[in-house]
């Protein structure tokens, strides 16, 4: 083969794997099913399917640990009719934990997306190979309105766990059902956030509670918090479905600038100090830290209901 038509089948090759890769960020777009093929490109990891004795020692994990490849869950969740939507994958930190890095596929149903509905349910699955972290389901909301992933509080709506011990399908399809039967407690629950009212006192406490999600520091407090972080930002509404004084509303301008990254703050000090760098908030790209803000920030609005 000459060196032109090697130069044509590698163009032909990057033409045909960039279509594949737009079709499916377009796919996730547009909440459709994923095939194992794009599943497999957007999350490797879930794709593993054995694990040597050899990896078990090396990881340190149990000698009762039970390999259960993460395409399993996948399969038994689509027989219920649960599509994969998106996968992601963390970063592995150290280069003996890639492979079996901690994953989170979002699964949604077409029977629980209404037409004309603002939001509807969504099934989380996170797992990891390393032992570090059991199957976790977890119930979450979609809104249409910001595109949003809002993950419900698990302490009212359920999170499951199944540890690395054993697998079972009717395991899965209890946990499924559980969830279920939770949907329509959820999505009344979240009827009665758009009923709450806040004053603009109400709103900003929301906030500064809001804000200690993402600024964790022992010296960090209610009292001191909007010195450090600018406020408004949270409450500031990007489009007219946010606007007003609702809980939900208020939620969810809120949770979107917490997670996106929409506010600044200052890197040290006070806001309004002389001299003082002020930067724009980091958007939370890690899924497992989006997890923990969102579930916390729900169990702060819920308190309000």
């Amino acid at each position: 083969m000459s060196k032109e038509e090697l130069n044509n089948e590698f163009d032909v090759a990057v033409r045909v794997q960039k279509a594949f890769e737009e079709s499916t960020a377009e796919k996730v777009a547009k909440h459709q099913g994923l095939n194992d093929e794009e599943i497999r490109h957007l999350c490797p990891v879930a794709f593993k399917n054995r694990m040597v004795t050899s990896e078990i020692r090396k990881l340190g994990l149990s000698k009762h640990y039970s390999f259960v490849p993460t395409t399993k869950v996948v399969n038994d969740l689509r027989t219920m009719g649960w599509e994969c939507v998106d996968a992601k994958q963390v970063k592995a930190r150290k280069k003996s934990t890639n492979g079996y890095q901690k994953h989170m596929l979002t699964f949604e149903h077409p029977d629980y997306k209404v037409d004309g509905a603002e939001e509807y349910p969504q099934l989380l699955l996170t797992n990891s190979h390393d032992g570090g972290n059991a199957f976790t389901l977890s119930a979450g909301i979609f809104r249409m309105i910001c595109s949003n992933g809002l993950v419900i509080k698990t302490e009212d709506y359920g999170t499951s766990r199944l540890v690395h011990k054993g697998y079972s399908f009717d395991a899965v399809q209890k946990m499924v059902n559980d969830f279920v039967e939770t949907i329509d407690e959820t999505l009344t629950r979240i009827t009665a956030m758009k009923q709450v009212q806040l004053d603009k006192k109400q709103q900003i406490e929301f906030a500064k509670k809001a804000a200690l999600l993402r600024f964790t520091a022992k010296s960090y407090n209610e009292d001191n918090i909007e010195d450090v972080v600018q406020i408004d930002d949270l409450l500031h509404a990007e489009r007219k479905e946010d606007k007003g004084n609702g809980l939900w509303e208020v939620y969810n301008r809120v949770q979107e600038s917490l997670i996106n990254g929409k506010y600044m703050y200052a890197s040290s000090g006070k806001v309004n100090e002389s001299g003082t760098k002020v930067r724009k908030g980091r958007e939370i790209k890690n899924f497992k830290q989006s997890i923990d803000v969102n579930k916390k920030l729900s169990e702060l609005a819920f308190a309000l209901v």
